[in-house]
């Protein structure tokens, strides 16, 4: 049959597209919600490893009832650390007499240095804990002498009992330890197990180790493990880099595999703002690794709800099925041998449904994009071809029209971006973003909507307005298909040439389109029967692509918690909104015009579209509550010593500082607590004194500067380790060259900030062997920042910085601005009252950090 004739879709066929489409998106998200059953200790197989999440639940338990482990509290230094020193012992008298079990307690020091280009970091620490346990074949000729590491960390941040970060990840690594050791595997190499006691402040447990630690030169590859979140499932969002054997161990043991190129590419653009021990590795070690994280629905990630009672037993059986078989197979691995043989290209990988992995190398990522590419532009010229052939029109006249759908298409697509962007921009104006926050439903018909609707009402208009003799509507619709296709191969080719592995995303649409064409061309594109081949044909796209829109919302929504204040995070919403529309409804919207009655459709859409911006301005669409979704306040009670050049006092003052987390934290904050309707920000000061002088948590606090705001407090903060900076000497090494040697005490935590006078320039110091260009200026002069942790009882601390100046120095001239910063996290019981009642002012809905900070500004 001809394409000349004209025929709508049937009324129940419109009708029962949508509703199966309905239905598998909450098929789809009960797979991906659903958690194995967790084993229970007497089901524990007495020679095969299996994976016990009961026992690992339960010392969970006695991991969390210890509280917040925060680093340099005895907590985390003495409780913490006696546990797992218990727990592993106790491990290693259980093990299989051909195992050699080994503890001990790592006390490492050093620094490290974090490059960028606004905000550098040099990390200065001392007497940081690690718990470094290992496990090998006992006889020497059955071991390589090479190891694979597991890592996790068991301090946590402030308020924070850390069941999910990083409690999780410790106790299955006890558990995955205790399947290992308890029986005769016939491993080629051994493991070590690092339970890192420092990660939340900069990374410095994992870095300890890999410069620090005698086994470091004996590690082959590496499995880090962190969160993100509370539940779930355990994602592997970074893999080698550069070695794709471990993506093919990955598809082969893991047994419920979640790992997408996409989640790699999306965390080393910086979108995530957070990192793990994965980049330590990496880049200090030089190591080889996979990086596994809960990361889905964080609300609860670094709050005081991140408690047992948020991780369930089916959480620890998931991650704990995957890793015990990885961490096996790999410690029997030819690869860690030699692990410099095996190093090749990234590896674009990604996993359908759970059920199994794909993952293959750079060149063959060449290879499958370019042949897709070609194969579905063929298909396409075919398809002209048959149109002609059938219709008898001239080709010039095909071509024509070809080129203006293309053009329609993509108006469409620009229009449905604008309309969507213009709606997150004026509900942002409107202080009702992040509705959608709690209410994750209202993305759907806030920002999936409209874009549908551009994209359904501009091929209606030019198809009902601009008539074609030569081509029926069904024949215009399939060139609006065709063009949507090759918008899709333009993309695919574009991301290929940028070696932007992602682009495996496009591989679903273009293939699935290419195969329903194949299909329709040897039906003829049978009037109608053709429409079902290419619905049923994007049934496997559509599939996927609902399980990655579940993923990519249930892990951005939760971040825009704790972004940049500064941005609407309406914004990002939108375009992943846009993205996710296209890639599953880019190849069925066309379709949708040849609803019989198609002005009803689109008149629902919009009236859906209504009700949703109804509700959005409801307190449906307040976007916090109380335990599940809470909005996230860090409040310090500072005292801020400020001091001339002749060592006399400028400002003397005590106050409370907010740090923004989020797009409506002063608004909400003065609507709640009507006291901070007196507030003021600190970018007055931003210009006077060093940094604001405020003292930030580090340097990177300086960027939210804008949002950042303060109130006088009557109270002085009670500082139970005060901090003390002496200058021990000044000496003129030369006439331009001037040292200064230091002393300094304070509590565990402090910040250095250190920006020499116009004409002057920093030198040297002994925090590292080299200094990197300083920081976002003040006054024009580069500002250098030092990040000060000593974890047990802290002692005096030592430190000279050298200055070389552009003339001769003058004994009585300065020549630099010195801030010191000092943090006291662990000190609930020095809060003074009214520092108590005013964060008990807070609504419930708002998580508070609160703690006491000092900054004492010197000149030298």
């Amino acid at each position: 049959m001809k394409l000349s004739r004209s025929h709508a879709i049937p009324l129940l066929w419109s009708l029962l597209f949508p509703a199966v489409g309905v239905g598998v998106y909450f098929l789809i998200y009960w797979n991906w919600s659903s958690l194995p059953e967790p084993v229970l200790i007497t089901e524990e197989v007495s020679d095969q490893p299996v994976f016990v999440a009961e026992r690992a639940h339960s010392l969970l338990r006695q991991l969390t009832s210890k509280g917040p482990r925060v680093v340099g509290s005895s907590t985390n230094e003495v409780l913490t650390v006696n546990f797992l020193l218990d727990t592993i012992n106790q491990i290693a008298r259980d093990a299989d007499p051909s195992n050699l079990v080994s503890v001990e307690v790592q006390d490492a020091s050093g620094s490290m240095l974090y490059y960028s280009e606004t905000y550098p970091m040099t990390s200065f620490y001392r007497d940081v804990q690690n718990v470094v346990a290992t496990v090998r074949k006992r006889s020497d000729s059955q071991f390589s002498g090479r190891y694979l590491l597991l890592n996790s960390h068991f301090d946590t941040v402030i308020t924070s009992s850390g069941a999910g970060d990083d409690g999780t990840m410790v106790v299955v690594m006890l558990e995955v330890l205790k399947q290992i050791s308890r029986l005769n595997l016939d491993l080629k190499h051994g493991l070590i197990f690092l339970f890192n006691g420092c990660e939340e402040n900069t990374l410095q447990g994992s870095h300890g180790f890999v410069t620090g630690h005698s086994l470091a030169n004996n590690v082959s590859a590496f499995l880090n493990l962190d969160i993100a979140s509370n539940t779930g499932r355990e994602i592997m969002f970074q893999s080698g880099p550069n070695y794709p054997f471990l993506m093919q161990y990955y598809q082969k043991f893991a047994k419920r595999p979640y790992a997408n190129s996409v989640g790699e590419e999306v965390f080393q653009l910086g979108l995530v703002p957070s990192g793990t021990d994965y980049e330590v590795f990496t880049q200090f070690g030089n190591w080889p690794g996979m990086d596994f994280a809960l990361s889905s629905y964080g609300y609860l990630y670094h709050t005081k709800y991140d408690a047992l009672s948020s991780i369930s037993p089916g959480t620890l059986q998931h991650i704990g099925d995957n890793l015990l078989p990885i961490a096996i197979a790999l410690a029997k691995a030819n690869e860690l041998n030699n692990i410099s043989e095996h190093e090749l290209s990234a590896a674009t990988f990604f996993d359908y449904l759970h059920l199994f992995e794909i993952s293959y190398d750079r060149t063959l990522t060449y290879v499958i994009n370019c042949l897709v590419a070609v194969v579905g532009l063929i298909l396409i010229i075919v398809t002209i071809v048959m149109m002609v052939k059938m219709e008898g029109a001239k080709l010039p006249k095909i071509l024509l029209e070809c080129g203006i759908t293309l053009i329609v298409q993509t108006v469409a697509i620009l229009l449905g971006a604008g309309v969507t962007i213009a709606i997150a921009s004026i509900l942002d104006a409107a202080n009702r973003s992040m509705s959608w926050y709690t209410s994750n439903w209202l993305i759907f018909g806030l920002y999936f909507v409209p874009f549908i609707l551009c994209l359904t009402i501009v091929p209606w208009l030019y198809i009902r307005y601009r008539k074609v003799s030569y081509l029926n509507n069904q024949g215009r619709v399939l060139l609006f298909l065709h063009s949507q296709c090759l918008i899709f191969i333009a993309l695919l080719l574009t991301l290929t040439v940028a070696e932007i592995r992602s682009g495996y995303l496009l591989l679903f649409p273009v293939i699935f389109h290419s195969l329903s064409t194949i299909v329709n061309i040897f039906l003829k594109f049978k009037l109608n029967h053709w429409i079902y081949v290419q619905v049923i044909g994007q049934i496997i796209p559509m599939v996927y692509f609902c399980a990655l829109s579940i993923t990519v919302f249930t892990v951005f929504i939760p971040l825009t918690g704790r972004g940049d204040p500064g941005a609407n995070p309406d914004f990002m919403m939108a375009l992943f909104s846009i993205l996710m529309s296209l890639l599953l409804f880019g190849l069925l919207i066309p379709l949708v015009v040849l609803l019989p009655k198609i002005r009803y459709f689109n008149t629902l859409l919009a009236l859906f579209f209504l009700c949703n911006v109804i509700v959005a301005f409801t307190p449906v669409g307040f976007p916090f509550r109380e335990a599940t979704t809470p909005q996230r306040y860090y409040i310090f009670h500072q005292a801020r010593r400020i001091f001339n050049a002749d060592g006399s006092a400028r400002l003397s003052t005590n106050n409370f500082f907010v740090y923004s987390m989020d797009r409506h934290t002063r608004r909400l904050l003065a609507q709640e607590v009507p006291i901070w309707e007196q507030s003021q920000p600190i970018s007055d000061f931003c210009e006077q004194d060093l940094y604001c002088g405020f003292p930030f948590y580090n340097n990177r606090y300086h960027r939210y500067r804008e949002h950042s705001f303060w109130l006088p407090a009557k109270s002085e903060p009670t500082f139970p380790e005060p901090v003390r900076l002496q200058l021990l000497e000044k000496q003129d090494i030369s006439p331009n060259h001037r040292r200064y040697s230091f002393s300094l005490e304070g509590p565990t935590l402090m910040g250095l900030y250190v920006s020499p006078h116009q004409g002057n320039n920093l030198t040297r110091w002994s925090f590292s062997n080299s200094i990197l260009p300083g920081g976002t200026p003040w006054r024009g002069q580069p500002v250098y920042y030092v990040n000060l942790i000593q974890a047990k009882t802290p002692s005096p601390l030592l430190f000279t910085l050298q200055i070389r100046t552009s003339s001769t120095l003058q004994p009585d001239v300065t020549t630099l601005r010195l801030n010191i910063v000092g943090n006291y996290m662990h000190h609930e019981e020095a809060h003074t009252s009214e520092f108590r009642q005013l964060i008990e002012l807070m609504p419930p809905y708002m998580h508070t950090v609160a703690y006491p900070s000092y900054l004492e500004s010197r000149e030298f």
